[in-house]
């Protein structure tokens, strides 16, 4: 009798002893599931951050590349202090630009009065970049926004100089690296 009791108890410690490895060998299987979808979600998670600065990148350096365009194009477009230097405005700048016909007539008069001369020589006019600041706006279907603030002096053989401020209003576009709309807009 007393043997049996032992071997119940064995059996029953055996049992315990199988139900508990039993038991640490799924939890373990568990620990190894969870630590290897940890590691995918920490190889997901630097390929996104990755992904992401590159983004960041690519905006910054566009945005960077839209304003420098801008600014680039108003030194040129209101710099001129002769007929001549006016009209070689846009021959400086059509490297940067794309824009309708329309657009480059009513951006790039030819400075001539009705009889055909020179308004810009004949009233001594002259116009000198002064400075700027450029905005820029979130990029849509590769078009960035951006807006530049700018200071002039023009001056005249009868006037003194004055200060002028001008807002231009731009659009660049991020695969063609030129601007395609301008708009100008005297502020004084």
């Amino acid at each position: 009798m007393k043997s049996k009791i032992i071997y119940i108890v064995v059996g029953v410690l055996v049992f315990g002893v199988l139900l508990v490895m039993n038991y640490n060998g799924q939890q373990r299987a568990k620990i190894n599931a969870v630590q290897t979808a940890m590691n995918k979600l920490d190889k997901q998670q630097v390929k996104t951050t990755q992904a992401t600065k590159k983004l960041e990148t690519n905006y910054n350096e566009a945005d960077e590349k839209a304003k420098s365009t801008l600014l680039a194009f108003v030194k040129e477009y209101y710099t001129f202090a002769s007929q001549s230097q006016y009209d070689k405005r846009f021959e400086k700048v059509k490297d940067d630009i794309q824009v309708s016909d329309e657009q480059k007539n009513q951006l790039f008069s030819d400075g001539r009065d009705a009889t055909g001369g020179s308004k810009i020589d004949n009233l001594g006019l002259r116009s000198v970049y002064d400075s700027a600041v450029g905005y820029t706006s979130e990029k849509q279907d590769n078009v960035i926004e951006t807006l530049a603030t700018v200071i002039i002096r023009v001056t005249s053989d009868n006037t003194k100089t004055v200060k002028q401020a001008v807002l231009i209003h731009a659009w660049y576009d991020t695969k063609l690296d030129k601007l395609v709309s301008i708009k100008v807009n005297d502020l004084q």
